[in-house]
């Protein structure tokens, strides 16, 4: 038993005192990122603005770019999604599985709650990817049957975000159907709840309702773009557009380097931070045979 013993306060010690040395090392910059997201996040991939004014290029294609699978779908096509984002889609679908009744409101205002069955809500994927060739198709094809009325609703190739694979329409049983995605689906509870939850996952609901002016796109309840938590948490929590978050996260920028601060240095703090070993505690118990016993809490 002493052995054992030993040999249990030697592991302890070792991880405490790795864990003591990595907190020793993680020293804060002497300049401080103010904004609440983490630079690192800021300089991701997956905070890619992209519109009207900030345009692809013909040949930008996500990596790696999967094909996703075991979810439902509301086209008989292969939907393809850039691969974190498909893992943060498939995760949301899933989630919304273990939803048995959901409180929603109606288009008169009235508070109703939509009971589901042991499969729970469930929700279809209709589109990803687009490559630029399909959304200049796409595009060419909206006009024609609008009149050649450009009114917001297609992007135009090189301005649309389906082109960066990290964004998915997304319906219900019922809308999957419908030969169009119309802007009424807001009032169905499977689109409220994506808008309540989906920062947990990732994903913003890009195309706000009142801010066509800011985005260039008519209200789209259907339209969730992938972010990251950090970044979707922010957005969410603050009701803005990723047009408006990029501004602040510009302006925290310049702030940041105002003052001095050096974006290398800050974000392998950021890195070193979010990969530091877990903090210990050492508790002392006592077993039914009265022997010590000890235990490591992370």
């Amino acid at each position: 038993m002493k052995k054992l013993v030993c040999a249990i306060l030697t592991m302890i010690f070792c991880v405490c005192s790795a864990c003591v040395l990595a907190e020793e090392q993680l020293v804060p910059p002497e300049v401080h990122w103010n904004f609440p997201v983490p630079l690192t996040d800021i300089q991701s991939k997956y905070a890619l603005l992209v519109n009207a004014d900030n345009l692809l290029e013909k040949s930008f294609e996500p990596d790696p770019l999967i094909k996703v699978t075991g979810i439902k779908r509301a086209t008989s096509a292969a939907v393809y999604l850039e691969e974190t984002a498909a893992e943060a889609l498939k995760a949301m679908f899933e989630a919304a599985t273990f939803v048995t009744e959901y409180s929603y409101v109606t288009e008169t205002g009235k508070t109703k709650v939509m009971e589901y069955d042991e499969g729970g809500m469930v929700l279809f994927l209709k589109s990803g990817y687009r490559s630029y060739g399909t959304q200049a198709t796409t595009y060419a094809n909206y006009l024609a049957r609008n009149n050649n009325v450009d009114d917001g609703y297609v992007a135009k190739p090189g301005s649309s975000e389906h082109q960066t694979g990290i964004c998915a329409d997304i319906l219900n049983d019922d809308y999957a159907s419908r030969p169009t995605m119309t802007q009424d689906f807001k009032w169905t509870p499977e689109a409220q709840w994506m808008k309540e939850n989906c920062a947990d996952y990732g994903f913003i609901l890009r195309f706000l309702e009142d801010a066509e002016k800011e985005t260039g796109i008519k209200f789209e309840p259907w339209h969730f773009r992938y972010v990251g938590k950090s970044i979707a948490s922010y957005i969410m929590a603050e009701g803005i557009t990723l047009e408006a978050f990029t501004v602040q996260a510009k302006e925290a920028m310049d702030d940041f380097l105002s003052r001095g601060g050096d974006v290398d240095e800050q974000m392998a703090y950021e890195y070193k931070k979010l990969n530091r070993p877990p903090e210990s505690y050492v508790l002392n118990e006592f077993g039914e045979d009265g022997d010590a016993e000890v235990s490591l809490v992370f």
